[in-house]
């Protein structure tokens, strides 16, 4: 079989997958790709983009802990990070926060003035719902909240800055369910690009005939999904956050069991009948009895 023929044939790795995700958007051949997404999220001009951590340690293919992001300084004086979390999103928020942090210390030095920290922007795309907005793509900043009528102070101003403490920290949230469930006629780059993202086959061949970046993408995607070896990687990662997903599934199935019974030894050392307990917690009689 040629190569040609089985790179039709192949069946072609998820983008949506965090490994496969980073492989094309975050290798340092890959940039002009990495600019088309980043200047169709951020809507602005990108004139130099250097991607910071190219490489994917191998320890991290079966952490299940491991954040596989991209990290990329754009235009000289911003740094960005850009991660698929397709698994537990649990305090996403507070993620985020330490995210940003991360990437400010690691990037400032010691003897640096303060006025030389760059801008940072936090880009997470997630395959869940967790903001409650009507809108895929939500945009965060820090801002001042509204004047209390009693530290009110007369100082002449005739407008206050009641908007953003300041615009060098943005954290961007893409929801790709809500994107899903909006089923948009495309309106810009951004929404092919998720169309992509979300593997949806029929958009992918339309787009990738309209978008020089789109083609590359689908192509080196196409030329990874028929690397045996990439597979092989991609399927380490999938098993490593599936063994992940289902140890915490029973760990608050546990947490909630011991829960039960904690409270049934409770109501039982109070005298509480044992059928009314067992209505409640819905333990066994057979298991109220041992406690």
């Amino acid at each position: 079989m040629s190569n040609l023929n089985k790179l039709k044939e192949v069946e072609m790795l998820p983008l949506s997958n965090d490994y496969v995700f980073k492989r094309i958007f975050g290798k340092g051949g890959n940039k002009k790709i990495l600019k088309s997404l980043l200047e169709a999220i951020l809507k602005i001009n990108i004139k130099k983009i250097e991607v910071k951590n190219p490489e994917i340690p191998k320890e991290a293919i079966d952490e299940k802990l491991s954040i596989l992001d991209i990290k990329a300084e754009i235009n000289e004086n911003t740094m960005v990070d850009i991660e698929l979390q397709v698994g537990n999103t649990t305090a996403i928020e507070r993620r985020l926060i330490v995210y940003n942090a991360k990437l400010i210390a690691g990037d400032i030095k010691v003897s640096e003035e303060y006025k030389n920290v760059k801008d940072t922007i936090i880009i997470c795309i997630i395959n869940d719902n967790i903001v409650k907005r009507n809108a895929y793509l939500s945009l965060a900043m820090l801002k001042y909240e509204k004047t209390e009528e009693i530290r009110y102070v007369n100082m002449g101003y005739e407008k206050e800055e009641e908007e953003y403490l300041t615009d060098m920290v943005k954290y961007y949230i893409i929801e790709l369910p809500k994107f899903k469930k909006k089923k948009p006629k495309v309106a810009d780059l951004l929404e092919k690009w998720l169309y992509v993202i979300g593997g949806d086959q029929k958009m992918m061949e339309e787009y990738k005939k309209e978008n020089e970046e789109i083609k590359e993408a689908i192509e080196q995607l196409k030329e990874m999904s028929a690397d045996e070896y990439e597979r092989e990687l991609y399927e380490i990662r999938e098993r490593s956050r599936l063994t992940y997903n289902t140890e915490m599934n029973e760990a608050k199935k546990k947490g909630i069991e011991e829960g039960k019974k904690e409270i049934a030894k409770k109501m039982k050392e109070k005298g509480v009948e044992v059928e009314f307990i067992q209505e409640i917690t819905g333990l066994t009689i057979e298991e109220i009895n041992l406690l």
